[in-house]
């Protein structure tokens, strides 16, 4: 179509170029609308590759967005492990909190150091749905470690996590029974202290007008520093 639209007007070019008589008032206005309707499909097809492009950009970036947010829950989560607080007191749990948007552990992360100390870990869903990251580090004495009382850092994950029906952390035991939180929200001491795996499901959208594909990610994490049997845990 477009192809036969050009060829009309440059035959009526080259036609007007030979007669020295001009062209007439008819002849001007099919040009005219020729030039509109060539143009009309050059837009709609720059629009529809723009938009395609946009759309496609959008759905890589919610990809990258939530594997990048699954791999650090993932690595926090299943370095885990209980601090001793003394010899004749039970170990601090790996959760000190325990919701279905807050996660607040205990977790040994640079293990390569010579002397590693412990490192405490928030991980929050906040009201816009954005996954933010906050840690505390570790104060030593007499061979036992607290946390230091202020943030020591803090930064955004992942963006326009979708509030989907399911929650973003589950939590199970080694028997693979789900813990469900009271009314209050968050987990009592004694279900904080029966986790062995947590699953984590997100749906990242960044386009605003929805138009992009979502990506949608689950994984199951267990602990290993637990020393508890996995049999029975998906994952």
């Amino acid at each position: 179509m477009i192809q036969n639209c050009r060829n009309a007007l440059f035959a009526r070019v080259s036609r007007v170029r030979r007669d020295e008589r001009g062209v007439t008032l008819s002849e001007l206005i099919v040009t005219i609308a020729l030039m509109t309707m060539l143009l009309a499909m050059v837009m709609t097809i720059f629009i529809t590759f723009t938009r395609t492009f946009a759309d496609e950009r959008s759905a890589t970036s919610n990809t990258a967005g939530a594997t990048v947010a699954m791999n650090e829950l993932t690595r926090v989560i299943r370095a885990g492990t209980p601090i001793p607080k003394g010899p004749s007191l039970p170990n601090d749990p790996v959760f000190s909190y325990a919701a279905a948007n807050q996660i607040v552990l205990q977790a040994y992360l640079d293990t390569d150091a010579a002397d590693p100390e412990p490192v405490k870990v928030e991980f929050l869903i906040t009201s816009d749905r954005t996954l933010v990251e906050r840690r505390w580090t570790a104060i030593k004495s007499g061979g036992l470690f607290t946390f230091q009382p202020a943030v020591a850092s803090e930064r955004t994950v992942v963006r326009q996590i979708s509030n989907g029906t399911t929650p973003v952390f589950r939590y199970f035991n080694a028997s693979n029974i789900e813990l469900e939180p009271p009314a209050g929200g968050q987990l009592t001491a004694a279900q904080r202290n029966a986790v062995a795996a947590v699953k984590i499901s997100m749906t990242v959208q960044t386009d605003p007008s929805g138009r992009a594909k979502t990506a949608s990610i689950e994984n199951t994490v267990g602990i290993p520093n637990l020393d508890l049997s996995r049999i029975g845990i998906d994952r």
